[in-house]
């Protein structure tokens, strides 16, 4: 005979329904499909990303693919918004520095090693490894929410009147153009020595900074 508690015990207990349960294996497919693509990036670089390839490393049919992303496109969409979601992590582990223009040069620095330790990422959220995938206002929105950090830091600078601009996306941008334009040309095997092209980008940063700053010391 079951006493009172052990009812009520088992009364609470939540039934899984099976479309929770379907869609909790959708996503667990899709993540893993999405860690295979990328799987495959790293190894052999964007281009290598074909849907056959990812089913072979799934082993799985492609149509699985096509049913959950639809296309090569909705595929190489969800691997820009988890290089955005890297490149947010990297910003997020650099310590805060009570200098603004200190924080911003080693945000810079970050942004450097982003570009090194996530080359294939980098090479498909700024490089256009994908040709069938453009950005558009959702991938725009995630590429925003990864360079939040910096311009917050270019808006208090703009407050504590370091910065004498009115609009942070503008200075965020014209940063973020110069910097990009180091590591595109060394990517792209314009500047063919890293060291080189770390100098390069040093100087870059460095001045793209004083150009804004009032305060120059």
């Amino acid at each position: 005979m079951q006493h009172s508690s052990d009812i009520a015990s088992e009364s609470n207990h939540q039934v899984t329904t099976y479309p929770n349960v379907k869609l909790q294996h959708n996503e667990l497919l899709r993540r893993s499909i999405i860690e295979a693509a990328a799987s495959i990036m790293r190894e052999s670089g964007p281009e290598a990303v074909t849907i056959r390839k990812v089913a072979e490393k799934m082993e799985c049919p492609t149509k699985v693919i096509y049913n959950l992303f639809g296309s090569k496109e909705g595929l190489a969409k969800e691997l820009f918004l988890e290089g955005c979601k890297l490149l947010a992590n990297t910003f997020r582990a650099v310590p805060e520095q009570a200098e603004l223009k200190q924080y911003l040069l080693e945000l810079g620095q970050a942004y450097w090693r982003f570009s090194k330790d996530y080359t294939s990422y980098y090479m498909v959220m700024f490089g256009g490894a994908f040709s069938e995938f453009k950005p558009e206002e959702e991938s725009l929105q995630a590429i925003g929410t990864a360079l939040q950090q910096v311009t917050v830091i270019i808006s208090n600078a703009m407050e504590e009147g370091f910065i004498n601009e009115e609009d942070p996306l503008l200075v965020v941008n014209l940063v973020w153009a110069s910097l990009h334009g180091v590591i595109h040309l060394y990517l792209g095997g314009h500047i063919q020595n890293e060291e080189t092209a770390k100098v390069l980008y040093d100087k870059a940063l460095l001045n793209v900074i004083r150009t804004f700053f009032r305060d120059n010391r």
